[in-house]
């Protein structure tokens, strides 16, 4: 990543004031680019109701934009605060789980809202089983997070006492 960074910048050798200038302008980029999918997905896919064929493109650039973040934010710690405890541990676990099914349930009220209030016992067993599916899927995923955040902060405390 550094070798591509340093072909595409201008400046070889530079302080490390003016990298971190440069990496803000490069992190703008991003943002620009990632606003102009956003408005391509908004206004050739719900204003205009073009064919999903020509906004594609645009969708796939602004979900890879958004999953690079959350994973680097993620590995930084920047999305979950320290967790020290074991008292905060099982308080974030019940946030996360209470969040999870909130999501969960408005996925399938958003289904149900598209497709229309099923009428057969299998439809309602199909909704059922898209909130649990649904709601496991985003716990587990949130679950991982918190715990890893758990063991980083009790790894820091056990280097801090030993050194």
């Amino acid at each position: 990543m550094n070798n591509l960074r340093n072909r595409l910048s201008g400046v070889n050798g530079k302080s490390k004031r003016v990298k971190e200038k440069e990496q803000k302008i490069w992190s703008e980029i991003g943002m620009i680019a990632g606003a102009f999918a956003l408005l391509d997905v908004i206004i050739r896919g719900i204003m205009f109701e073009f064919p999903f064929k020509e906004w594609a493109a645009s969708l796939v650039f602004l979900f890879l934009i958004i999953l690079y973040y959350c994973i680097r934010a993620g590995a930084s710690g920047m999305l979950m605060p320290r967790i020290a405890t074991k008292e905060e541990l099982q308080k974030r676990v019940k946030q996360q789980r209470i969040e999870s099914i909130a999501v969960a349930f408005a996925v399938v009220v958003l289904t149900m809202y598209d497709r229309g209030i099923p009428h057969t016992f299998f439809a309602w067993l199909k909704m059922i089983l898209l909130f649990v599916v649904c709601g496991g899927i985003l716990f587990l995923l949130r679950y991982v997070i918190v715990k890893l955040a758990y063991r980083r902060a009790i790894k820091e405390e056990i280097r801090k006492k030993s050194s």
